[in-house]
């Protein structure tokens, strides 16, 4: 890759990253603002909006490469990471917790159930699992 399209795919990321928080930045002024109003149309309202702004999200998320969902997770506050990580498709998880660093790893991974752990585990190959295995604390089940 060129000096031009290596700095091209960084602009590219980074209007990414700036759209992801506009959407959660958008989130918060609709949820401020409909908790202020009073009436009987107000929660149909709110989830109306809070809908549209997840599809728009996830569908932002689901063009992105892991890596840079990855980039994207790193760059965002706790609470806002916490919230565009719901939003990954189940699939996608064990691939972007490989491309996190270790800190934003372990944030994620406590903020996954036993079977969303179990699911994402799933879909690695013996070598990327023995990458994770010592930060992956799963909950045996008995059957």
């Amino acid at each position: 890759m060129t000096e031009i399209e290596v700095k091209k795919s960084q602009d590219s990321l980074q209007d990414r990253l700036a759209q992801v928080v506009e959407l959660l930045q958008r989130q918060r002024v609709v949820e401020d603002l409909t908790h202020r109003q009073e009436g009987q149309h107000h929660d149909r309202v709110e989830n109306l909006v809070h809908r549209q702004n997840v599809v728009e999200l996830q569908r932002k998320l689901d063009d992105l490469h892991s890596a840079d969902v990855a980039y994207i997770l790193e760059a965002l506050p706790l609470q806002d990471r916490l919230t565009v990580w719901q939003l990954v498709k189940a699939e996608r998880d064990g691939d972007i917790l490989l491309e996190v660093s270790d800190s934003v790893r372990e944030t994620l991974i406590a903020d996954m159930e036993d079977h969303e752990l179990l699911a994402a585990a799933k879909e690695m190959d013996a070598d990327e699992l023995a990458d994770l295995a010592p930060e992956l604390h799963v909950t045996s089940y008995t059957s």
